[in-house]
């Protein structure tokens, strides 16, 4: 029988390497591309660009994301096995799921087209400024929600856990929220080929990629803290 043990520590040193590769491609990429200013460079360089979809970096993305989900749902598994409650680990999967459908389908740009003509419709904002990218008023509320029904489920977990979870979350809000909207300012101000635009988006996408690895390392020494190794078995048995 052949067994794959899933140690916390060297799964997310691999997913950390991964993101430091595809950030130095994306950054030799971009460097490039703004100083000779080839734009038959533009299509290579768009199969290693963080803010561009349906590339090598967002099918990472979308698999790092979906993982999280996988162990999310795993973990509600293990504590209903042992009489606990596991709807807010369900809940949690629930998320990750959506966010890595999000990262696959873009739904949040499309939810941002709608969020910019309610705004227009209605007059109470402006879609401009740090708020040119409209989608970020929505999730922000859904995040904000979300922060409150988990609040005590967050002071109940184990402290190093507790900790981890939030700065994970931390870590990857400021890029998601905090650079983007800095982003955002910038390309209605200079447009999406200025230097600052590409050291911004650059900054978010590190930021939220290296947060979903503090959390997949997170959630793994969880369930070894909890319940032992995670590991994969395969047996081959002869007909």
């Amino acid at each position: 029988m052949f067994q794959l043990k899933i140690h916390p520590r060297e799964t997310a040193l691999f997913f950390l390497a991964f993101v430091i590769l595809l950030t130095v491609l994306h950054s030799i990429a971009q460097t490039v591309l703004l100083s000779t200013g080839n734009q038959d460079l533009r299509g290579i360089a768009a199969y290693v660009d963080l803010d561009i979809e349906k590339n090598i970096p967002s099918f990472y993305s979308g698999f790092a994301l979906f993982l999280s989900s996988l162990l999310f749902f795993c973990i509600s598994s293990l504590e209903k096995k042992q009489g606990r409650k596991r709807c807010y680990w369900l809940g949690l999967a629930a998320v990750f799921l959506f966010l890595s459908l999000d990262e696959a389908f873009v739904l949040h740009e499309r939810l941002g087209e709608y969020t910019k003509e309610y705004i227009r419709s209605t007059g109470i904002l402006e879609a401009s400024g740090l708020l040119y990218f409209p989608w970020i008023l929505p999730y922000s509320i859904l995040m904000a929600i979300l922060g409150i029904l988990y609040f005590r489920f967050i002071l109940r977990l184990p402290r190093k856990t507790a900790v981890l979870l939030i700065l994970s979350a931390i870590i990857f809000l400021t890029g998601a929220a905090g650079f983007d909207m800095l982003g955002g300012r910038e390309a209605e101000l200079h447009g999406y080929y200025s230097v600052t635009y590409t050291v911004l988006y650059t900054i978010e996408e590190f930021l939220e990629m290296n947060g979903i690895v503090l959390l997949i390392y997170t959630l793994l020494a969880y369930i070894e803290q909890q319940f032992g190794y995670l590991c994969f078995s395969l047996e081959v048995r002869e007909p």
